[in-house]
């Protein structure tokens, strides 16, 4: 979960998801640790509210909720932390960067579509 307009349509449908097969929920969010301290002071405040929304909504509708931070490089931390907690499914937002950009970026979805030993659903 970065806050972006993806990773909050992909919470959307992880919610949806866990309600129907009464699930539990693990909201991570890493920090890239190549940012400058300050930036990560600034992040902090957004982190904040999108966490109090994807809490908010969990709640509502009775899911267990958890919510991560955790530092690194997003890509391999997101596919890390599945092998090492037991997750059943990733579900994330994809960029909808193009095929040019994607060469030269890299994406993290892609990472983890292709690297992930688990089921991963890509929301767009």
């Amino acid at each position: 979960m970065d806050g972006s307009k993806n990773s909050l349509r992909a919470f959307g449908k992880a919610v949806h998801l866990a309600q129907e097969h009464e699930a539990s929920l693990i909201v991570l969010h890493v920090r890239p640790s190549t940012r400058s301290s300050k930036k990560i002071r600034k992040e902090a405040l957004k982190e904040l509210s999108f966490f109090d929304v994807t809490r908010e909504a969990a709640q509502k509708r009775k899911i267990p909720f958890t919510e991560r931070v955790i530092a690194g490089d997003p890509a391999h931390a997101i596919v890390q932390y599945s092998q090492t907690h037991g997750i059943d499914l990733i579900v994330i937002g994809a960029r909808g960067l193009s095929k040019f950009k994607k060469i030269f970026v890299g994406s993290v979805s892609d990472y983890v579509l292709s690297k992930a030993k688990t089921a991963v659903m890509l929301v767009k």
